[in-house]
C-alpha cells in the first residue's frame, strides 16, 4: 500500500512540475514578431512618398527583469532597444514605408514597460505579456513633430509552458504595441517627404 501511495504522490509531482516553466535567472531579449499576426495583419496604410530613418530605442523600463514566473525574477540579456527597433522597422516595411539612412524623419524611441507573469498552475500554466513604448517623430532640424506612447498585450495558456512561449509572448506584446503606432494616422501622417 506504502508503493502505490509513493508513486501517486510521484507521478502528481511529475505532472504538476510538467506545468511549471523551467526558466533560468536570464532570458535574451525576444524577437518583436506578432505570432498573431495572420488574425490582425498590418494594414499597407503608408501614404506614397512616406519614409522614415529609424533612430536609436532606449530601455527606460524601471528594472530589467523581463519575466516574473511565480515570484521568482528572471532578467533580460541583451538589448532590448535593438529588438524593439528592428521590430519597428519590421512593421514599418509591411506597412509601405521607405526606410532610409538620409532626408528622412527620424523615429526614436523608449521603452517603458516590457514584461511577462507567469503563473504555473495545473493543468496548464499561463503567461500574460505587457508593453509600452513611447515614440517621437523628429524633423530635419530635429525639432520634435509627433510624440505618443503605444501599448499591448498578449497571453498564452499551455500545459507545458516553456522559454520559448513566454519569449514568443513577450514578442507578440511588443509587435502589438508597434502595430498601434503603425496603425495611428498622426503618427504615419508625419513620415510623408514633403
Amino acid at each position: 500500500m506504502n508503493t502505490n501511495k509513493f508513486l501517486s504522490a510521484l507521478s502528481l509531482s511529475f505532472l504538476l512540475s510538467a506545468c511549471a516553466p523551467s526558466l533560468g535567472l536570464r532570458m535574451e531579449a525576444p524577437d518583436v514578431v506578432n505570432e498573431d499576426a495572420d488574425k490582425n495583419p498590418v494594414v499597407a496604410n503608408a501614404a506614397p512618398g512616406s519614409k522614415a530613418r529609424i533612430g536609436p530605442f532606449l530601455d527606460g523600463r524601471s528594472s530589467d527583469t523581463i519575466a516574473t514566473i511565480d515570484g521568482r525574477q528572471v532578467r533580460t540579456e541583451g538589448s532590448v532597444g535593438a529588438a524593439v527597433q528592428t521590430g519597428l522597422e519590421r512593421q514599418l516595411r509591411a506597412a509601405g514605408v521607405r526606410v532610409s539612412l538620409l532626408q528622412a524623419p527620424t523615429i526614436e524611441g523608449e521603452v517603458v514597460d516590457w514584461k511577462a507573469r507567469v503563473t504555473p498552475d495545473f493543468p496548464a500554466s499561463q503567461v500574460v505579456a505587457n508593453a509600452k513604448v513611447k515614440v517621437t517623430i523628429k524633423g530635419p532640424k530635429s525639432e520634435v513633430l509627433y510624440r505618443a506612447t503605444y501599448s499591448g498585450e498578449a497571453n498564452k495558456t499551455h500545459p507545458a509552458l516553456g522559454e520559448s512561449d513566454i519569449q514568443s509572448t513577450l514578442g507578440t506584446a511588443m509587435a502589438t504595441a508597434l502595430e498601434a503606432a503603425v496603425k495611428d494616422d498622426g503618427f504615419m501622417q508625419q513620415l510623408v517627404v514633403r
